[in-house]
């Protein structure tokens, strides 16, 4: 299995970051234990990590025609 294949998650629409409500474009577990969606600021500032059991980069699912 690809270790790239554990960081990135497709979803329909991207959610709001927890934290300041601007789109989240990623679902981490943050340094103070809990997981968050997260905008790219707090990713850097709470996230630790992409990866299995780390955190997942958001990807807007492409619609087939």
């Amino acid at each position: 299995m690809s270790a790239e294949r554990h960081t990135q998650a497709q979803v329909a629409s991207l959610p709001a970051c927890d934290i300041c409500g601007a789109r989240a474009r990623y679902d981490a577990k943050t340094w103070r234990g809990p997981w968050a969606f997260l905008c790219s600021q707090h990713f850097v500032e709470h996230g630790i990590g992409l990866g299995l059991g780390l955190g997942q980069r958001l990807v807007v699912r492409q619609r087939e025609p």
